[in-house]
């Protein structure tokens, strides 16, 4: 399995060609050179980005080529994408990330990561809906909710699961202390 770093340089390429290369299909959409155009580096893009192991310097290269092309001639164009700040460029980018890893791990590990989802859902749901719940063990829900989530997107299946008997550790002490008080 790719590392996450790759994951991430693979996930970044496909971000930006995928922004880019709707654009400039909306803009050449009824020149035929430039629909080949826009094809052939797309297609090439993704043959790079597809290979077994996939060639990111080479679909960055054709990823260069398009940006090029769309600065030549529709720079001033009023949708022209512009690129993202760099938190919403790496948000953006996990979310490619997380499904190629996701897609990445074995079926057995997707559908035990899907039940530890679930499960966390659901416990997370409990815990917020009980009523008088002190605000410091509400972030502390929060915050290891937020990691088992985490965890998951990273697909380590062994870390969310943790963190979902973390979360409910946190639960139980607020429980317990709410008797007390």
């Amino acid at each position: 399995m790719a590392g996450l770093y790759e994951i991430w340089r693979l996930a970044e390429v496909s971000r930006r060609l995928d922004v880019l290369s709707g654009f400039v299909a909306m803009c050449a959409a009824k020149d035929d050179a430039a629909r080949r155009r826009l094809t052939r580096l797309v297609a090439d893009a993704d043959a790079a980005l597809s290979a077994s192991p996939p060639d990111v310097p080479a679909a960055s290269a054709h990823l260069d080529e398009l940006v090029r092309w769309a600065d030549t001639e529709w720079a001033d164009h009023p949708y022209r994408p512009v690129e993202a700040r760099p938190e919403e460029a790496d948000r953006q980018t996990r979310d490619y990330a997380k499904d190629l890893r996701r897609a990445a791990l074995p079926v057995h590990v997707r559908n035990e990561m899907g039940r530890v989802e679930l499960s966390l859902e659901v416990r997370f749901l409990a815990l917020c809906r009980r009523s008088g719940m002190d605000c410091r063990i509400r972030q502390d829900v929060f915050y290891v909710a937020g990691r088992a989530a985490m965890a998951l997107d990273l697909g380590h299946l062994e870390a969310a699961e943790h963190e979902v008997r973390r979360m409910e550790q946190v639960g139980s002490a607020e429980a317990r202390e709410s008797r007390r008080g």
